[in-house]
């Protein structure tokens, strides 16, 4: 106990250490129906840092109202992620046991297994409760689901919003799981896996893409939301180097993206052309893009950057080229220029821009509108993306248990479960280290103003 403490104290120490230091800052004006969550999730920050940066005392925010959002990219962030790194050590975490290898082949089938699956959200979360509520909704819904098929289970909910995170970990009825789902953000998951580091539980994070950071630390861990690094090596499957000019155009001085793009396409031998620009350059770029493209070849170009700014201008300079230049491009993205307010549409849409996402649910699949249908006759309201998630992460693992048993990560390649709004690939580095998603669902916009998901 009086190492879990130190363990909890030493984080939190260090976090807000740094946060004091000089760092980058994106400005976010709120948007209707968005909340401190959503947004967090927009940007792959803590909800709590947004919190107190702007000096928010519940949580609430209004439309218009300008947030501070610390840069992820920043260099500082960086700091962060090696600090929590070496909060490991302090409380001195040992190296997991690597294990016999093991296949499916020597999995002992479920029979009359009964799992017990623990939900740990926090539901009073003033800043993002409700997302909450609604993801455990959907999980619910697969759950009842599996149920009708058979399958017999324990499902055990905490709210640790009410409580602290350490006496519910120490909990009796916690400690009976067989898996875990949640907490939601990095440094719990942190806590969590340091808890059970002596233990098999499995623990699965659901939401929150910076857990990926403890992937190695525990080889119990499933980190559902895909790296960067994912979503870039996704898109290797829709380029065509040998009837292509692939380029690369990245931001003047960018020092994460664009070096770990052109390593992806190294190490698989892709040759390349590489194109970096100030954004302040302006007109100027359109020149330089027009005699380096050919206008009667196919160039792919990939713009490695997640800066709002710099991707605008890039695609409205590409647009330019390819309307009135008639310059064949193929574009490529990155997840985040979803999100984009400044984005030109009709030019996405021109230049068939091909994005990799960690989550799309296609609404024209039966499996979607089924989905649907029900949530709204059980919650007589809409499904969020956060309710989706929900379904999507119980209703996978659940069948992994239903088919497989405790034992289930050892059958992972021959588990198949249609999803609504995820694809589930996951990777263990080795026996000790836990599973990362590489699962990447891609769409392409169309110039009739339709988006399709490719294969």
């Amino acid at each position: 106990m009086k190492i879990r403490n130190f363990f909890l104290i030493f984080f939190l120490f260090s976090f807000i250490a740094l946060g004091a230091q000089e760092q980058q800052y994106i400005r976010h004006k709120v948007r209707w129906m968005e909340t401190l969550y959503s947004i967090a999730r927009k940007y792959k920050v803590d909800a709590k840092e947004i919190a107190i940066l702007n000096n928010l005392k519940t949580g609430d925010i209004s439309r218009g109202q300008i947030l501070l959002i610390p840069d992820p990219e920043a260099a500082e962030k960086q700091n962060i992620t090696e600090n929590i790194q070496e909060t490991i050590t302090e409380v001195d975490l040992p190296q997991p046991e690597e294990k016999p290898d093991r296949s499916c082949d020597n999995v002992i089938p479920a029979g009359s297994y009964t799992p017990v699956v623990s939900v740990i959200l926090p539901f009073s979360d003033t800043i993002a409760g409700k997302e909450f509520i609604e993801f455990y909704q959907g999980a619910l819904l697969a759950a009842e689901e599996m149920k009708e098929r058979g399958m017999p289970l324990v499902l055990q909910v905490f709210d640790w919003s009410r409580q602290p995170l350490d006496i519910l970990l120490s909990g009796e009825n916690l400690g009976k799981s067989d898996l875990i789902i949640g907490p939601v953000y990095a440094n719990d998951i942190g806590s969590t896996i340091s808890y059970f580091r002596n233990s098999d539980m499995k623990i699965v994070s659901p939401l929150d893409g910076n857990a990926e950071i403890w992937v190695s630390s525990y080889p119990g861990l499933f980190q559902v939301q895909p790296t960067l690094k994912a979503q870039q090596e996704s898109l290797l499957k829709y380029l065509d180097p040998h009837r292509a000019s692939i380029w690369i155009i990245s931001e003047e001085g960018e020092q994460h993206v664009a070096p770990e793009l052109r390593s992806i396409l190294d190490n698989n031998l892709i040759s390349y052309r590489h194109f970096s620009y100030d954004v302040l350059q302006g007109r100027e770029v359109t020149e330089v893009l027009r005699e380096f493209l050919g206008v009667n070849e196919k160039n792919q170009i990939i713009i490695a950057s997640q800066n709002e700014a710099f991707v605008s201008d890039a695609v409205r300079n590409l647009h330019l080229l390819h309307v009135y230049d008639t310059i064949p491009v193929e574009l490529f993205g990155l997840s985040r220029w979803r999100n984009f307010e400044t984005l030109d549409l009709n030019a996405l849409h021109r230049l068939k821009v091909v994005l990799p996402l960690s989550v799309y649910a296609d609404y024209s699949a039966s499996e979607v509108q089924d989905f649907v249908r029900n949530f709204r006759a059980i919650y007589d309201g809409e499904p969020s993306q956060y309710a989706f998630q929900g379904y999507d992460v119980m209703l996978y693992f659940l069948n992994g248990m239903f088919l497989y048993g405790p034992e289930f990560e050892y059958c992972l390649e021959n588990l198949q479960v249609p999803l609504l709004q995820n694809n589930f690939s996951f990777f263990r580095e080795s026996p000790r280290s836990g599973f990362s998603n590489t699962g990447i669902r891609v769409i392409r916009y169309l110039p009739d103003f339709t988006v399709e998901l490719l294969p």
